[in-house]
C-alpha cells in the first residue's frame, strides 16, 4: 500500500513537472526563433544602409556631373555673347580694322553698359550705330587738327598774323599750332572725331571707371552731334569765332552736366580723373599765351554754368532747345539770365559783302568777331601787362588764370567790366607786307548797349592801344588821332553814341583809304 501511494505520488509530480520542462522548451525554442529574426532584420538593415550609400555615392557624382555640365554651359553661353559682341563691333566699325589692338570681352559688355547708361542719362536715343577704334596718342592728338573751328593750314599764317594786329598775341606766336598744343594737352582715354566714331587711347581700359567715364563723355558728344549736327553747326560759323565758341561752351557745359550725372550713377568719385591732361605738365601750361589758353578753355570752365541755368527750367528739354536754337555770343554765356529774355536784343554783325570789301583790289586776310570775351580777354591782358610793366617786371607776359577761376573772379576784373554792354563788333585786317611785328592794317567796328557802355570801352581800348603801341593818341576833334610821318596811323571814334570805331593802320594812306571805304560820309 505504502509503495503504491509512494509510486502515486512520485507521478502526481513529475507530470507537472514534466509539463513544466514541455514548456520552458518550447519557450526556448520561441526565443531561440526570434533570435534568428534579429540576425535576419540587421542583415537587412545592414544591407538597406550599404544600398544607401552607394545611392549616395552615385548621387553625388550625378551631382558633381551636372555641376561641371552647367559650368561648361555658363562657359559656352559666356564664349558665345563674346563671340557674338566682337562680331556686333565688326559690323559697327565697317571695317576689318578695329585700330590698334582688339577689345576683350569685358571692355565690349563694359562698352555696352555705359552706352545704355548714356541714352538713359542724357535722355536721347542712340539714332546711328557708334564706331570705336583703340588709337595710340598721335592718332587721337591729330583729330584735334581737324575739329570744326580749327584755323587750317592754309588759314594759320593769316591769323597769327590777325591776332597779333588785334593785340590777342605777341608777334611770331603762332596760334594754331600753340591751340592744338593746349587741347593735345588735355586729351584723355577717349575722344568723339565726329562721322559717329570714337577714338580711344590703346592703353587705357573702359572696364576701368574712370576710363569708362571718359568714354561715356564722347558718347556723349557723338549724341549731340547726331541729334543737333552740333559739328556741321560749329563749321557754319564762318566769319565769326565769338558765335562757334558760344556754341562750343553750349556743348561742353552739357557734357559737363551729364558727367557729373554719371559719375553719380556710376559711384564714381568727382575728385577723380575722367579727362586729365596726359601730355601737358603745369609749366607747360602757364607758357601757353594767356590770350590763346583762357579763350580755348572758356568753353570748359563757364560753359556749365550757363548750361545748369537751362536744366533747372525743364532739365534736359531746355538744354536741347538751346542746342538746336544755340547761343549767338559769348556774351549770352557770360550772362545766361538774358539768354532768350526780352533784353537779350540780337548783336550787330556788321555784314559786310565781303566781295566788296577790298583796298586797291586786296582782301583783308582775317575778318572776324572779337565778342566781349575776346574784348575781355585783351583789355585785361593788357592792364595785366602795364601792371607788370609799372613794377619793373616787363618779362612777366602771361596774365594768370581768369575764366577757369569762375565768374565772379572773371567778371571783376577792370577789362570785363569794361567790356560787358557788347553788343556787336567785326574786325577786318588787311595785309601790310609780311606783317612783322604785328603791322598789319586793322579796321574794327563795335557797338554797345549805351552811350555808357560805349564810353567805357572807349576809355579802355584807348589806354590798351597806347600801351601796347608805345604811342600816345590826342584828341582831334570827335576822335583820339597818332599819326608819325611815314608810321603808323591810330584813330579811335565814338559813333552814334554806342558805336565805336578803331582803325589801327600801317601808314596814314591806307587809313585815309579804310575811312573812304566805310565812312564815305565822313569829311
Amino acid at each position: 500500500m505504502k509503495s503504491s501511494t509512494a509510486l502515486g505520488f512520485v507521478i502526481f509530480a513529475a507530470v507537472p513537472m514534466g509539463l513544466m520542462f514541455w514548456n520552458f522548451k518550447g519557450v526556448k525554442t520561441a526565443y531561440l526563433e526570434r533570435s534568428e529574426g534579429f540576425e535576419s532584420i540587421e542583415r537587412e538593415l545592414e544591407a538597406i544602409k550599404l544600398e544607401s550609400a552607394r545611392l549616395e555615392d552615385v548621387n553625388n557624382n550625378l551631382m558633381h556631373q551636372i555641376s561641371i555640365e552647367k559650368e561648361n554651359n555658363a562657359s559656352l553661353i559666356k564664349e558665345k555673347e563674346g563671340l557674338e559682341l566682337r562680331l556686333e563691333n565688326y559690323r559697327d566699325s565697317g571695317s576689318p580694322d578695329l585700330g590698334e589692338r582688339e577689345w576683350t570681352a569685358d571692355e565690349l559688355k563694359a562698352r555696352k553698359k555705359i552706352e545704355e547708361l548714356v541714352v538713359k542719362i542724357r535722355e536721347l536715343p542712340i539714332k546711328r550705330k557708334l564706331k570705336y577704334r583703340y588709337s595710340n596718342w598721335e592718332v587721337m592728338a591729330s583729330a584735334f587738327s581737324k575739329m570744326p573751328g580749327m584755323a587750317t593750314m592754309d588759314e594759320a599764317s593769316f591769323q597769327s598774323r590777325a591776332y597779333a594786329a588785334m593785340g590777342f598775341v605777341n608777334p611770331g606766336t603762332d596760334v594754331r599750332s600753340r591751340t592744338l598744343d593746349l587741347l593735345k594737352g588735355q586729351l584723355g582715354a577717349a575722344v568723339y572725331v565726329g562721322n559717329d566714331t570714337i577714338f580711344l587711347n590703346e592703353d587705357s581700359s573702359i572696364v576701368n571707371s574712370y576710363d569708362g567715364s571718359a568714354l561715356a563723355i564722347e558718347i556723349a558728344r557723338a549724341l549731340q552731334d547726331q541729334h543737333f549736327e552740333l559739328n556741321t553747326s560749329l563749321d557754319d560759323w564762318l566769319f565769326n569765332d565769338d558765335a562757334r565758341l558760344a556754341l562750343w561752351a553750349l556743348a561742353a557745359g552739357d557734357t559737363n552736366l551729364f558727367k557729373i550725372r554719371y559719375q553719380l550713377q556710376s559711384n564714381i568719385s568727382s575728385t577723380g580723373t575722367t579727362q586729365a591732361a596726359t601730355r601737358m605738365s603745369k609749366q607747360q601750361f602757364e607758357l601757353i599765351p594767356s590770350f590763346i589758353r583762357e579763350y580755348y578753355l572758356f568753353p570748359f570752365s563757364l560753359g556749365d554754368r550757363f548750361c545748369q541755368t537751362l536744366y533747372d527750367k525743364e532739365r534736359w528739354q531746355s538744354v536741347n532747345n538751346a542746342i538746336a536754337r544755340p547761343p549767338l555770343s559769348t556774351s549770352q554765356i557770360i550772362h545766361p539770365e538774358l539768354f532768350g529774355s526780352n533784353e537779350d536784343p540780337k548783336p550787330e554783325r556788321f555784314r559786310w559783302n565781303i566781295n566788296t570789301i577790298q583796298i586797291d583790289d586786296v582782301n583783308p586776310i582775317w575778318n572776324n568777331v572779337a565778342g566781349e570775351l575776346a574784348i575781355a580777354l585783351l583789355l585785361n591782358q593788357s592792364n595785366f601787362l602795364e601792371r607788370m610793366t609799372e613794377l619793373g617786371q616787363p618779362d612777366i607776359i602771361n596774365m594768370p588764370e581768369l575764366v577757369s577761376k569762375g565768374i565772379e573772379h572773371f567778371s571783376e576784373r577792370d577789362g570785363s567790366i569794361a567790356a560787358a554792354g557788347w553788343l556787336g563788333d567785326r574786325y577786318l585786317v588787311y595785309p601790310n607786307g609780311e606783317g612783322e611785328g604785328g603791322k598789319d592794317h586793322v579796321f574794327w567796328m563795335t557797338k554797345w548797349t549805351n552811350k555808357k557802355d560805349a564810353k567805357e570801352f572807349y576809355d579802355a581800348i584807348l589806354k590798351s592801344i597806347q600801351f601796347r603801341r608805345s604811342v600816345k593818341l590826342n584828341e582831334s576833334g570827335d576822335e583820339m588821332i597818332h599819326s608819325e610821318s611815314g608810321g603808323r596811323y591810330i584813330s579811335i571814334k565814338i559813333i552814334e553814341d554806342n558805336m565805336v570805331r578803331i582803325i589801327d593802320a600801317g601808314d596814314k594812306k591806307f587809313a585815309d583809304k579804310i575811312i573812304e571805304k566805310f565812312e564815305p560820309s565822313s569829311p
